[in-house]
């Protein structure tokens, strides 16, 4: 649900190196504390993945589809 309206874009770097935009631009409604949160854990997913390239995999059509599975019968509020 954080990222549904959001904007960005992944832009790889080199073979080991990737950079992820997000635009961040304030929303009217947007709250602080979850944007903080999210900004958390986003900044926390690069530095895993600089730290420890070799675990990353391409997201792949089947991981997709498996998305798909699980959230076909969620129903946001």
């Amino acid at each position: 649900p954080h990222l549904v309206n959001a904007s960005g874009y992944l832009e790889v770097l080199s073979d080991n190196t990737f950079l992820v935009r997000l635009d961040t631009e304030e929303k009217e409604n947007a709250d602080e504390t979850e944007s903080l949160m999210l900004s958390l854990f986003l900044d926390f997913l690069m530095k895993d993945a600089m730290k420890n390239p070799e675990k990353l995999v391409s997201y792949t059509k089947e991981m997709s589809d498996e998305m798909d599975d699980l959230l076909a019968d969620v129903e946001l509020d």
